[in-house]
C-alpha cells in the first residue's frame, strides 16, 4: 500500500510540476480488454504460456503542451488471466489464474491534430504494477512480486476531444513472480521465474 501511495504522490508531484504552457488539462475513464502470455526464465523449459484474456478500467488524466506533445496518467484496477502448461514424463498439464494489480501508467504522447473533429496520437512510458490479493500462485508453486516494471509503446485515435481509441502493448521490465522450491528439491528450480507481456485496446472518455 505505501508503494501504491508512493507512486501517486509522484504522478500527482508530476502533474503540479508541468509549466504553465500547458494547454489543458482533461480527466476521464479508462477502461480495456488485454491478451497476455508468460516468459519463463531459462532452466524451466517444461513450462511455457499461452495468450489470456483479461480486462482494466480506471481514472485516466490526459494532460496537453504546445507543439503537439502530451502526457497521460491513468490509475487502473487490471485483472490479466495467466495460463501455465506444464510437460513431464510426456505428459501435458495446464491451468490458469488470474493476477489483480493495480497499474500506473504514465507516457508521453505526441498527437498529430486533424482539428477539433479527430486527431492521431502515439505515445510510450513507463508502468508501475502493484500485486492485489493473494500472493501465491498455482497451488503455491509460484510467489508474485509486489511491485513490478513494465513498459508501454501505443498509438489511437482521438475523436471530438472527448473519446479515445487505442491499442498498445507493455512489455516486462521486471519479473513478476518466482518459483517457491521446496527444501527437498535441493537447489533445483531456485532461478525459475517469469514475466508477461501484454496486448492491449483501450477505449477512453475525457471530460
Amino acid at each position: 500500500m505505501k508503494k501504491i501511495i508512493t507512486a501517486l504522490a509522484l504522478v500527482l508531484s508530476f502533474a503540479w510540476a508541468v509549466p504553465s504552457a500547458a494547454q489543458g488539462i482533461k480527466f476521464g475513464v479508462v477502461g480495456g480488454l488485454n491478451l497476455t502470455k508468460m516468459n519463463f526464465s531459462s532452466g524451466s523449459d517444461n513450462l511455457n504460456s499461452d495468450n489470456r484474456c483479461g480486462w482494466y478500467f480506471g481514472p485516466k488524466m490526459n494532460i496537453s503542451l504546445p507543439l503537439g506533445i502530451g502526457l497521460d496518467a491513468a490509475v487502473e484496477y487490471n485483472q490479466r488471466r495467466l495460463n501455465i502448461n506444464e510437460s513431464e514424463d510426456g505428459m501435458k498439464y495446464e491451468d490458469g489464474e488470474t493476477f489483480r494489480s493495480i497499474e500506473i501508467p504514465v507516457n508521453l504522447r505526441y498527437n498529430f491534430g486533424l482539428g477539433s473533429i479527430a486527431s492521431v496520437y502515439v505515445s510510450t512510458g513507463p508502468q508501475f504494477g502493484f500485486a492485489v490479493g493473494n500472493s501465491k500462485m498455482w497451488d503455491g508453486m509460484f510467489k508474485s512480486e509486489k511491485m513490478n516494471t513494465s513498459w508501454n509503446i501505443g498509438a489511437g485515435a482521438k475523436l471530438m476531444n472527448h473519446l479515445e481509441l487505442g491499442i498498445g502493448y507493455n512489455f516486462a521490465m521486471t519479473k513478476w513472480a518466482k518459483a517457491i522450491v521446496p527444501e527437498s528439491w535441493q537447489g533445483e528450480g531456485e532461478g525459475y521465474n517469469f514475466k508477461a507481456n501484454t496486448f492491449q485496446v483501450q477505449v477512453a472518455y475525457l471530460f
